[in-house]
């Protein structure tokens, strides 16, 4: 009776699972936006439809495990094509406030501030006499 049992929900899937809701609220965000071209907003609709479509290259019932596979495939692969296909400078934009909104701290990169520094030799006449 002294063996601990692991707990289900690991540190690594509830990682997994924020990034799942943080790329849906993403979606969610372009799908409102008027800068996103509204063709490529057709994109997540035409994904809906092919996800609750009854017509299925790999049928359920027919391949076991496998025709949840496609279905799953099409509306990851959908999902990643719209953001890709959305202009870049508006992801970021909405990325970045959703990061804000969760609390986050802005990635690294973005803290840095690019310069130029100069070696300035000790000026001897204001050291005192030793």
């Amino acid at each position: 009776m002294s063996e601990q049992r692991k707990p289900v929900v690991t540190p690594n899937s509830i990682g997994a699972l924020a990034q799942m809701v943080r790329t849906l609220r993403l979606v969610w965000r372009l799908l409102n936006d008027p800068r996103v071209p509204t063709l490529t907003k057709w994109l997540i609709p035409a994904v809906a439809v092919y996800f609750i479509s009854p017509i299925d290259p790999f049928p359920e019932l027919l391949v076991p495990g496998v025709g949840y596979l496609d279905d799953l495939g099409v509306l990851v692969a959908g999902i990643a094509l719209f953001i890709e296909l959305c202009p870049h400078h508006v992801v970021e934009e909405h990325r970045r406030a959703i990061a804000a909104e969760a609390g986050a701290h802005p990635p690294a990169e973005d803290n840095v501030i690019d310069g130029t520094s100069r070696s300035v030799p000790p000026d001897d006449s204001q050291t005192p006499p030793g």
